[in-house]
């Protein structure tokens, strides 16, 4: 089996997402996603996307060369990619720092909270993940 590789890095919106953009967004991520077995995390908030990829190195570059050419952002940073020791994540969960806006958001928001909290143990192994949960605690903070 080879060695999974994981790939964090952040972005920019390119508009102010609405509902239905962020919605076809997700359901399009989980099924690419899917199929190329890669799970992982996005955090969205303030026209800013936090990403964890994780997965085989191939199945990862795969999905980032995907990612690279969406129009719906911009200024892509690479902020840690490397051997993973472990998958963090067993499905691909999206995260909100505003209010969700449709069932499907609301699903998937509420999947990322109950996971979120057991990642904290990590964090020491992964610049990447401790960006990705520091965005969402600091800069994504939930509306509530």
């Amino acid at each position: 089996m080879a060695p999974l590789h994981a790939l964090v890095y952040q972005s920019h919106a390119t508009r102010p997402m609405d509902a239905s953009d962020l919605d076809v967004l997700l359901l399009d991520a989980r099924v690419n996603n899917e199929l190329a077995n890669v799970t992982g995390a996005l955090v969205y908030g303030n026209q800013q996307f936090v990403q964890y990829l994780e997965g085989t190195r191939a199945d990862v570059e795969q999905i980032y060369a995907r990612i690279t050419r969406a129009s719906q952002h911009h200024r892509l940073e690479i902020l840690e990619q490397g051997r993973a020791d472990a998958r963090r994540f067993q499905r691909w969960h999206m995260g909100f720092s505003e209010a969700p806006q449709s069932v499907v958001q609301q699903l998937s928001q509420a999947q990322w909270q109950r996971d979120a909290p057991w990642l904290e143990d990590d964090i020491a192994s992964s610049v990447g993940l401790a960006r990705l949960l520091a965005f969402w605690k600091e800069d994504a903070v939930l509306a509530r």
